[in-house]
């Protein structure tokens, strides 16, 4: 630790003060008045300034020959450029008024391109806006994004389902790396905390061009929370409260940024009772605590960008084995109940070549999942997955401002042990390798991008002998091909897309090699060692028409997925347990998302958002598919206001979401009945001396409904969902200008 410090104050200490200065002006288009306090963010260097009252901002002792910015103001669209600071010192932006939300920049797709400039339709949301009705976890915050759903194990617990698929098959980035939490067990969350993200991107369907092997399905990108403006001090502590668990959740930030040194830290701490349902009885051993802490430093020198992150997580979850309920507010675990701490360290490397750049990310996450059953406080199982990945990345020049392309590299060595009485899967190394190629074709309307990946997959596990069952030794290798190709066409106030993309997943162990009761499941799990990659090929079309007042979207899809990997029930028992058998057969998935949001010209702080999620999915003799969502209708009434005053009512939303009847059910699986939710919910603030006092406050299931979702763990033993949950919560940011 010493040492790896020494090295970080010699970078600091070498590092050139000597760099380019870059003045500009921000002005509004149509009145080419000053705009304000506009927010001016470097993408690459990951922090930014602000404009003064009359528009105008510096940069100094830039080190960088290009430099990308992003401008943005409250009520203007994104400008998004990259300025080649040998020619030009100087530049006046221009802005254009909107009525609808800032369009973003997606920092994880090639060239770190706005939104409406990509050819794959990729979701991007902040977390403070997917935070506006206060959800309990991650999970059920992204959970907001049309065709995103999560499986839930009580309220603590949620798995993300990008269009019907989840678990392998979705491939979750944190920190720039890859996270690897054992996501092939149903009762595994995420395995990423809240705090310290700023927001959060979503490719729905295959994405393994760009992020490897089993993004067959989709992709959570998570993005860090940028550092503090240049020269200040800023930061918040928050905390929050939720009627039905009882539970708190505290956050606190921390940024500094002082010339070269860039330096964020951030905690959070909840905890939560059991929930209660809607007769107010809570549901015994839902009870759940979560902590985490997260770091990073930055640095840069002349061609050198560099960020190194880490993040620790801790979460204890009751185990729920049978429908028995409590008037208890007890919080001290009792048995059943897991442990799951999570460590995830990255360092983060840009190096400028010329008009080109090189990104080498190299990442270690460590995860240890323990299980407690019996009062010796021996644990029952315990997995402890140790896995080192790189991606590097180079992206070329520009050529004739129309063609530009990427040559990346992706790899991940994996070792996972047990250590527990229990053995759920066995122990198992797997090294994955991967290239790919990917080229951008640029016009005034009309975009074209295309590439190829080849991906390698070697599994090797060793013979386990277990009182349940016995794991043979097998050392097999998977190879896929995947390749990507999209268009976009911009027609005045329309945008069309139409993407084709293939997707690969090779079998993983516990679907190879399993012969044992699952005691968590009640049943006996066989695999097949003989089990074939999954393959998807996706085709994908969107639509997008933006007026000044109003917006209409609609994206279709059809998944087609050969070997498509599911357990299978038989009519035979052992140990008095169901057997299951994982089985394979050619699977489709199609359906889409529908939204719009009108904003009445003559009512203006007015905002009406409607968004349906549809997803069918069976397979090739047309039975349904298990475990596929409901289709649904989220609709929002909000109000935004902009009046003055010492105490301000910011917005007030209602929130309605109806989720209609699944019928279609996969085998013994039963129906579901459709159910209605209302939110309601409010954000103001307090003007105080240096920073505003933010305040929220609202209530979820505002009509106390009983109900039961489909993708809820607990359906089978007849559990109902959380009753409603009065919350309130408290903001107060600290900020300094540093000299």
């Amino acid at each position: 630790m010493k040492n790896a410090l020494g090295i970080i104050l010699f970078l600091f200490a070498t590092t050139s003060s000597i760099g380019q200065n870059f003045t500009g002006k921000v002005l509004d288009k149509e009145t080419k008045q000053s705009i304000s306090y506009a927010q001016i963010y470097f993408v690459d260097l990951k922090s930014g300034i602000t404009a003064d009252k009359n528009g105008n901002f510096k940069i100094e002792n830039l080190n960088q020959k290009n430099i990308h910015i992003r401008i943005s103001s409250f009520g203007y669209n994104v400008v998004d450029v990259i300025i080649n600071l040998d020619s030009t010192k100087e530049k006046t932006f221009y802005l254009e008024q909107s009525h609808f939300d800032l369009e973003e920049v997606v920092v994880t797709a090639p060239s770190g391109r706005l939104q409406g400039e990509n050819i794959v339709s990729i979701e991007h949301k902040r977390i403070t806006e997917l935070q506006q009705n206060s959800p309990l976890t991650l999970a059920e915050a992204i959970s907001n994004i049309p065709g995103v759903e999560q499986t839930t194990t009580g309220v603590g617990i949620g798995k993300t389902l990008i269009r019907g698929l989840s678990g392998n098959r979705i491939v979750t980035y944190a920190q720039g790396i890859r996270i690897e939490n054992q996501q092939w067990g149903d009762e595994h969350g995420l395995g990423v905390g809240e705090v310290g993200i700023e927001s959060v991107e979503v490719i729905k369907g295959p994405a393994s061009l760009l992020y490897g092997s089993d993004a067959l399905g989709g992709v959570l990108y998570f993005v860090d929370e940028r550092y503090a403006d240049q020269n200040m001090v800023q930061g918040f502590v928050q905390t929050k409260f939720h009627s039905n668990t009882l539970g708190s959740i505290s956050n606190m930030e921390f940024k500094i940024h002082k010339r070269k040194l860039k330096f964020n830290l951030f905690s959070s701490y909840s905890s939560h009772a059991d929930y209660q349902i809607a007769n107010f009885e809570r549901v015994f051993n839902t009870r759940f605590d979560e902590k985490n802490i997260k770091s990073s430093i930055g640095f840069n020198t002349k061609n050198w960008i560099s960020n190194i992150r880490y993040s620790y997580l801790e979460n204890n979850y009751g185990i729920v084995e049978e429908a028995a309920f409590t008037n208890s507010i007890q919080r001290s675990f009792q048995l059943p109940f897991q442990t799951i701490n999570n460590h995830n360290f990255s360092i983060e490397n840009i190096i400028f070549t010329g008009n080109s750049k090189l990104n080498l990310t190299l990442g270690y996450t460590n995860n240890y999942r323990k299980e407690f059953e019996d009062d010796n406080n021996e644990q029952a199982l315990g997995l402890k997955l140790n896995t080192f990945t790189y991606n590097l990345k180079w992206y070329s020049q520009t050529f004739k401002d129309r063609f530009d392309f990427i040559v990346g590299s992706q790899g991940m060595a994996q070792d996972n042990k047990n250590n527990g009485e229990e053995i759920l899967i066995p122990d198992a190394k797997t090294t994955d390798f991967g290239a790919f190629v990917i080229g951008n074709l640029k016009f005034d309307k009309f975009q074209f991008q295309s590439g190829i990946r080849a991906d390698y997959r070697e599994i090797d596990t060793r013979q386990m002998l277990t009182e349940e069952g016995s794991y043979p030794a097998l050392k097999n290798s998977y190879t896929g091909l995947t390749f990507s190709g999209g268009t976009i066409y911009k027609i005045k106030k329309i945008k069309l897309r139409t993407n084709i993309s293939s997707g690969f997943r090779a079998p993983q162990s516990t679907e190879l090699l399993s012969d044992g009761v699952h005691h968590g499941t009640n049943r006996y799990i066989k695999g097949d060692p003989n089990l074939t990659n999954e393959n998807a090929i996706q085709v994908d079309f969107s639509f997008d028409y933006q007026y000044e007042h109003f917006s209409f979207s609609i994206n279709p899809f059809y998944n087609s997925i050969q070997n498509y990997i599911f357990l299978s029930p038989t009519d035979i028992f052992i140990d008095n347990s169901p057997v299951f058998e994982y089985v394979q057969t050619n699977a489709f998935l199609y359906g889409g998302e529908m939204g719009l949001h009108y904003h009445p010209h003559k009512i203006h702080w007015l905002h009406l958002e409607s968004n349906l999620s549809t997803v069918i999915a069976e397979d090739r003799n047309g039975n349904p598919l298990p475990l596929i969502p409901q289709t649904n209708i989220k609709s929002t009434i909000r109000g935004e206001f902009t009046h003055k005053g010492k105490v301000r009512l910011k917005n007030v939303f209602v929130q309605h979401i109806y989720n209609f009847r699944q019928d279609r059910t996969g085998l013994f699986e039963t129906t579901t009945n459709p159910y209605t939710l209302i939110n309601l919910g409010l954000n103001f603030e307090i003007q105080t001396k240096n920073n505003p006092i933010e305040i929220n406050a609202g209530v979820k299931n505002m009509l106390n409904n009983k109900y039961i979702d489909h993708l809820s763990r607990f359906k089978t033993l007849e559990i109902p969902n959380q009753g409603i949950n009065f919350y309130i919560g408290i903001k107060i940011k600290l900020s300094k200008e540093l000299k």
